[in-house]
């Protein structure tokens, strides 16, 4: 019994890392549809670099894409900007106030 459990384990382990994988493609086909030579470059060094990043900024252009808007191909330099503004951090700031 147990050596089938560890055979069930293993296969559920190779089903979930088979998806990660068909995903991940999915994501580059993506990209290389949406983006210039350069701007997909680019985006495989963010996703080495930041996954979250990577993750974020393909959620967005996978929404964009869907939501039937026609955007050309986006170019290096529009897609520097994005991330630009995808990574900024909002200052927040405390104010306190004397009564």
């Amino acid at each position: 019994m147990p050596e089938e459990e560890h055979d069930n384990e293993r296969q559920k382990l190779y089903q979930q890392r088979l998806q990660q994988l068909q995903m991940e493609q999915q994501k580059k086909e993506l990209l290389k549809r949406l983006l210039s030579g350069a701007a997909y470059e680019r985006m495989m060094n963010v996703r080495i670099s930041s996954p979250e990043l990577y993750d974020k900024v393909v959620s967005s252009l996978a929404y964009l894409a869907q939501s039937g808007k026609s955007m050309g191909e986006i170019s290096d330099e529009q897609l520097y900007r994005l991330l630009g503004k995808m990574t900024e951090k909002r200052e927040t700031s405390i104010e306190f106030r004397k009564k």
